[in-house]
């Protein structure tokens, strides 16, 4: 069984990636989800980082599935099949280990640890995002059972998942909605899967949406308390969402700095005191961010926000990252790799993806620190 125990270790995801993934130019173009890769990263152990050995997991955390996700991206140059991964993985790790029953576990975890069972968070809405004021589907409770009925889009994995983890409203208290988690399998009478939503990023990742109506499931799929799904499972695994992928980012940066420097090999333009300059600056960063990050995931474990701070400065860290190395291959007029182009796309795409949450997470800090709360 591969295991994520030492440094060492991680050259298998290397070898994988670079054999398996960077060999396939295709993957940034193609619309059709690469099962065969999939197949072979379950094989190769990748679905088991993070669960435990007890439901045929090599074990780990979150510090170590943020350091695989580098890896991989760092050698397969691809951040969308990483993302469709690692999601996989926070699911697993987070969700279902962490609030999920016992029953749940032996149900649900071993299946995923061979890669044979596929799951998606649905919580956003056509036109509501994922805010909770403007969430309306709903789960209503009927004898042993709940009836569920709402849409969810931009669901990442949606159109190849098995399972969904879908939050609905399930009560209401001083006008403000309470949410609950159901373990929804795509196969259930009354769930509609749609069509993948097309999209020129972060490829060959996945997303789509589903339909719900008179969605029956039992009671015992409830995941986690009744009533307390969005401040018990969604903030926080928007958190472990944003740090563990602060790790993919690094990789991605890491491949278009190892691209960048073969550029300028080939060009004989390396012995330029003002180019070794920016170039060390940019590792520099580039290794300030892998501390954050490591820093960052060891604070997932620790009270509410303790992450935050770092996912802040690794925002900024990152934007200044791209934004040096976009200018230094404009003035050294570097020719770089179309797969350069794809990560920078990958790159900005994630980052504007979580700007909303985190620009309110900065709010919220410097609202405690204007009214004396820290």
């Amino acid at each position: 069984m591969t295991t994520i125990s030492s440094e060492q270790s991680y050259s298998w995801i290397s070898r994988f990636a670079i054999e398996h993934v960077a060999s396939r130019t295709d993957l940034q173009t193609a619309q059709d989800f690469p099962r065969d890769i999939w197949q072979k990263m379950g094989e190769a152990g990748f679905f088991k980082i993070g669960i435990t050995q007890e439901y045929g997991g090599s074990g780990g955390g979150f510090i170590e599935l943020a350091r695989a996700g580098e890896v991989f991206v760092r050698s397969g140059y691809n951040t969308g099949l990483a993302l469709s991964w690692l999601y996989q993985q926070i699911i697993a790790v987070y969700l279902i280990s962490r609030c999920g029953t016992e029953k749940q576990h032996k149900d649900y975890l071993p299946l995923m640890a061979k890669g044979n069972l596929i799951a998606s968070f649905a919580v956003s809405e056509p036109k509501h995002g994922a805010h909770p004021k403007l969430l309306t589907s709903t789960a209503t409770s009927d004898g042993d059972d709940y009836k569920l009925n709402g849409e969810k889009t931009y669901l990442t994995n949606a159109p190849i998942a098995d399972l969904f983890i879908v939050i609905a409203i399930t009560g209401e208290e001083q006008q403000q909605k309470k949410f609950s988690a159901f373990l929804v399998p795509s196969s259930g009478e009354g769930v509609t899967v749609k069509p993948r939503l097309k999209f020129d990023f972060l490829k060959p990742a996945p997303h789509g949406g589903i339909k719900l109506q008179e969605c029956r499931v039992p009671a015992a799929n409830m995941l986690g308390e009744k009533d307390t799904a969005y401040p018990n499972i969604v903030i926080p695994f928007s958190d472990v969402e944003n740090v563990i992928m602060m790790g993919a980012v690094t990789g991605a940066m890491g491949a278009e700095l190892m691209d960048m420097i073969v550029e300028i090999n080939k060009c004989n333009i390396h012995k330029d005191k003002s180019l070794q300059i920016e170039v060390g600056a940019l590792d520099a960063l580039l290794e300030t961010m892998r501390t954050i990050v490591r820093d960052a995931a060891q604070k997932l474990d620790q009270p509410e926000r303790a992450a935050v701070p770092l996912m802040l400065v690794f925002k900024e860290l990152a934007a200044g990252f791209q934004a040096r190395i976009a200018a230094a291959v404009a003035k050294w007029e570097i020719k770089t790799k179309e797969r350069f182009n794809v990560l920078q796309t990958d790159i900005n795409v994630l980052g504007a993806l979580q700007e909303k949450t985190l620009q309110d997470k900065q709010a919220k800090l410097g609202d405690e620190l204007l009214h004396g709360a820290r």
